[in-house]
């Protein structure tokens, strides 16, 4: 008697793992959307327009430019390397659009 309850102890907790198992690879691939941003109200161009010189004035910022990422326009800052003093300083959006860093090094004008 004790023999089947075991017996069918370690089946339900056996169950209960196959089940789990199934939830959780069932949810493994999926990722929550992120909710929608309004649209920016200002072009991009003119949003670098306001904004290069405080963003320009960031020790190891060396440019700013409209860049295209996912389908979306992106504001892109150029800098040195990605030291954590800049990166910090850097916002993550600015005016309605998304910003990305680019690592691009020193920028030379050409023929020099």
């Amino acid at each position: 008697m004790v023999g089947r309850r075991v017996w069918r102890w370690r089946w339900g907790l056996g169950a209960l793992a196959a089940m789990l198992a199934i939830v959780v690879a069932a949810c493994r691939g999926r990722v929550r959307e992120a909710a929608p941003q309004p649209a920016p109200e200002l072009s991009a161009a003119l949003v670098i327009a306001r904004n290069a010189t405080s963003l320009m004035s960031i020790p190891g910022v060396v440019g700013v430019y409209e860049g295209a990422s996912g389908g979306q326009t992106v504001l892109r800052v150029m800098v040195l390397s990605k030291a954590d003093s800049t990166v910090r300083r850097i916002p993550k959006t600015l005016e309605g659009y998304p910003v990305e860093i680019e690592v691009t090094g020193p920028i030379k004008p050409m023929g020099r």
